[in-house]
């Protein structure tokens, strides 16, 4: 199969940027980072001393010279004499070795108890969490030092009591540390796919969740060896740790304190070395949980380079007017992240009342550009030069307390995951009331009447009662519409669409854009709205702006583009677009040569999900699923098509095994599957049934960005359902096939070493895919696999797949909310509204003679093939 693919990089992708990647292992840019070098060569001193002290120290630790007691330093004595006469610098030089010793055995063992039974009680959930957490719960209400003194007491004092009391009493709070970030990685989509896939709990945890845990582990760490180091000084100066007469840090102060006036010495210089290790530690902690994580090393190896200052261009005197009346007027924007120069002096300008599209594919540089001109962008060594002007005010090289005073009150930003932009710890009422009291004065009643108004704007039902609802209370089409009234509430001169629609399903899409277009004629004001779906841009735009790898390759009025575009570019991606009108005679397609067996592959029966909720009025029943019936043959594609919320995915849910009875889930019906001549049931499978499930039914999901592992390379990836399955054996035989599965979609086999943020959207979802064909499955699922996707890369992307069933005789299973990409690839449809399914059947009577009304509505909701303003 020959394919190529045209995905375009993305900033973070290794292009020119990364071109000397491979020499900036993670020890180089740690010394790169100033303040981690201190901390390592003061560690490094400290080491030395603990390892060499006897050929360190001019004097033994216990070397009594009373006649020289109490000197103050000199050349013969650094640091001084105690009271015995010892030399002050021998003993502080051989009490390392004690200290350290104490510091590292003792947080090794609370860091290796402490995150496994976090990583165990949050991963389990349930039970066993709420069992686990409460031991580390009581025995992290005891006060640290009151804890140590007690496990010393009972113990006896000495150095090895010392390091069981000190590495007991820090087991509650790795534990708790671990548990909280395991509570957030096992939702994660690489997480579920490892699921999918059949990979064990204990390989889970450690592959997929200690390295993403290991961030806030890495600096609890370095903070707990500090405070060891510090107990132990405690506990020795308490007479509890290292007994006289080894010396130690705590007890050289135990023994200064009698001495603090006429000998300071004694208690300063061990002091110094307690305060100096304790600060190194912190120093090193930031750093190595960087060069540890493959995104940030992206980012440190951009501060090698010095950040090039803002071109300003400084305003006349007096009030500045454009010419045209321009709201936003931007002029030889160049953007550039460290050796990289990103954009590339582009210019535009928008109008009161108008709106200029802006498209391009990922990377091409659409929301850089705009989050630079208003204000917004910020990276390590980012430089941003030209002038980007809003009214009178120049925005380029602005001061901080000026882009606040910009940004709400005559700029509004809606962006594309209401969910992540909107704080979930705040009310509506809270998030809506925010700008208009600090941009506007006004007070909290005026606010609140305000946001009142605002939400009855966007037409958003109930607002009284949406007004004390958080954001997880909405659906993802009524946060969208809490994001624009936040947007609107200080009457923005310029509002910023930041891909709004992408993450909607096509009736939602539809309802914001005519929101927004109401909006817009009903205040007047200028929108500037980036996407890469043309179809979108046709509805909503008057002017459109294509870029393409920073740079401006064709600019006019809508209609002029979409009926005679001037640039290769340009026509690409109309021509990539998914238009039903493309496809009208199913003869023609290639699926029809696909080798098809009579009998389903697949069958779903009176399939029932239940969940329970709690609510204002106590506990409910949710359908998320009720009586869904489908069925698939082998080497077909079954498409599966409804709004958000239609319970699509948890179909697909059922079928991987991600959702199963328990927990207040209930799934009740039947889910067969015919895998190796063998009927299987997937609901409630186990053992070797389950075993056969996970390998021959794989799934693709949305985002490919979130479904891999962000600090795993692509080779690694694609190796775990080979080594879960037992599929290769050796290295290099799981290599070799690594590369086949990467030849399968295109890619080449440099592909194997890089990590997902250094490929693009495209590239990451042909990797999605051959880490799923790596089990040679039977049934493929494709949940939204190409939704996030550029139109161009969508088109590539779908071709893949039909290529690969025709080559493998493939059954796909495709989940989508998109019925023009649906009828593409789809041999038969079935449309699912509030969980039940309304009408299934071939894809060329479902999507051109539709039964229901509802199916009637989705096709509505399509953006018309020609410009078509809302």
């Amino acid at each position: 199969m020959t394919l190529t693919s045209p995905d375009p990089p993305e900033p973070g992708a290794d292009t020119e940027l990364n071109g000397d990647a491979s020499t900036d292992t993670a020890w180089r840019l740690l010394l790169r980072n100033r303040t981690s070098v201190i901390g390592l060569i003061i560690i490094a001193i400290v080491l030395v001393c603990a390892i060499f002290g006897p050929l360190i120290a001019p004097y033994g630790a216990n070397e009594i010279d009373v006649p020289n007691a109490l000197q103050a330093p000199s050349w013969s004595h650094l640091f001084g004499t105690d009271d015995l006469g010892r030399d002050v610098f021998s003993r502080v030089v051989l009490a390392a070795s004690v200290s350290m010793r104490v510091a590292v055995i003792a947080v090794a063992i609370s860091l290796t108890v402490g995150v496994i039974l976090g990583m165990v009680a949050g991963f389990a959930g349930g039970v066993l969490d709420t069992a686990l957490m409460r031991i580390v719960d009581v025995v992290f209400s005891f006060p640290v030092l009151l804890l140590a003194l007690a496990i010393v007491a009972i113990l006896g004092p000495g150095v090895t009591s010392a390091m069981i009391a000190i590495g007991v009493v820090y087991i509650p709070i790795f534990a708790r540390v671990a548990r909280a970030d395991t509570l957030r990685v096992r939702q994660t989509q690489y997480v579920q796919a490892s699921r999918t896939m059949g990979v064990r709990t204990p390989a889970i945890l450690m592959r997929h969740v200690l390295p993403n845990i290991s961030g806030p582990v890495i600096v609890q760490t370095s903070i707990s060896l500090a405070f060891a180091i510090l107990s132990e000084a405690a506990l020795s100066f308490l007479g509890l740790g290292v007994q006289p007469p080894d010396p130690s840090w705590g007890r050289m102060l135990f023994d200064a304190q009698g001495f603090i006036t006429t000998a300071w010495w004694m208690g300063v210089f061990p002091g110094l070395a307690i305060l100096v290790t304790v600060f190194a530690f912190n120093l090193i902690g930031d750093g190595v949980r960087d060069v540890l994580d493959p995104r940030q090393r992206t980012l440190l190896r951009n501060r090698g380079y010095e950040r090039k200052s803002s071109t300003v261009t400084t305003p006349p005197t007096g009030k500045h007017v454009d010419p045209d009346g321009s709201v936003l007027r931007v002029e030889d924007l160049v953007v550039g992240v460290g050796p990289r120069e990103i954009v590339h002096g582009i210019s535009f300008s928008v109008a009161p009342g108008e709106t200029l599209g802006i498209v391009g594919e990922s990377g091409s540089g659409k929301s850089l550009s705009v989050l630079s001109a208003t204000g917004l962008f910020d990276a390590p060594s980012a430089y941003v030069r030209g002038s980007a002007r809003l009214g009178d005010t120049e925005i380029v090289g602005a001061t901080p307390a000026k882009l606040r005073a910009l940004h709400g009150s005559r700029v509004g930003f809606v962006f594309q995951d209401p969910s992540s932009s909107l704080n979930p710890l705040l009310t509506v009422e809270q998030q809506l009331t925010e700008g208009p009291r600090r941009h506007l004065g006004l007070s909290r009643g005026e606010a609140r009447e305000r946001a009142l108004t605002l939400l009855r704007d966007v037409n958003l039902p109930d607002p009284e009662s949406r007004l004390r609802a958080y954001p997880h209370q909405l659906s993802g089409g009524q946060r969208q519409r809490v994001m624009i009234a936040i947007a609107l509430a200080c009457d923005p001169e310029l509002l910023i669409a930041d891909e709004a629609t992408t993450a909607l399903d096509v009736t939602t899409q539809a309802q914001i854009i005519d929101l927004v277009a109401k909006l817009q004629r009903e205040r007047g004001m200028a929108v500037l709205w980036i996407s890469h779906d043309l179809g979108v841009i046709g509805r909503i735009a008057d002017r459109v702006m294509v870029l393409r790898s920073g740079r401006i390759v064709e600019s006019s009025d809508v209609t002029t583009l979409f009926d005679d575009p001037q640039d290769d570019y340009s026509r690409t991606l109309l021509d990539s677009r998914p238009l039903l009108s493309k496809v009208t005679a199913r003869g023609h397609i290639p699926a029809l040569e696909k080798r098809v067996d009579a009998d389903p592959l697949l069958r779903v029966t009176g399939l029932g999900v239940d969940y329970v909720v709690r609510g204002p009025s106590g506990r409910q029943v949710v359908h998320a699923v009720d009586g869904v019936d489908l069925q698939v043959a082998r080497g077909r594609t079954l498409g599966i098509v409804g709004e958000s919320g239609s319970g699509k995915s948890t179909v697909a849910g059922v079928i991987t095994g991600l959702i199963t009875s328990g927990q207040g889930t209930t799934v009740r019906g039947s889910v067969t599957v015919t895998l190796d001549g063998r009927r299987v049931e997937a609901i409630g499978a186990r053992g070797a049934d389950e075993a056969l499930l996970r390998r021959r039914v794989a799934m693709v999901f949305q985002d490919p960005a979130a479904s891999l592992d962000p600090r795993m390379t692509v080779a690694a990836s694609i190796a775990e359902p080979l080594r879960t399955h037992g599929l290769t054996d050796g290295r290099g035989a799981t290599r070799s096939r690594a590369e086949e599965l990467l030849a399968d979609v295109s890619l080449d086999p440099s592909f194997l070493d890089r990590y997902p943020h250094e490929m693009s959207g495209g590239q990451r979802q042909r990797v999605s895919i051959a880490r799923a064909l790596a089990s040679d499955p039977e049934v493929l699922i494709l949940d939204e696999s190409t939704a996030s996707l550029d139109v161009s890369v969508q088109a590539s992307v779908l071709d893949l797949l039909a290529e690969l069933q025709r080559q493998k005789g493939l059954t796909y299973l495709f989940i989508a909310h998109d019925l023009a990409v649906v009828e593409q690839i789809s041999d038969t449809v079935a449309v699912m509204q509030d969980g039940k399914v309304v009408e299934s059947g071939p894809a060329s009577e479902i999507l051109h003679d539709p039964a229901t009304e509802y199916t009637r509505t989705l096709l509505a909701a399509i953006p018309p093939e020609v410009p078509q303003r809302a």
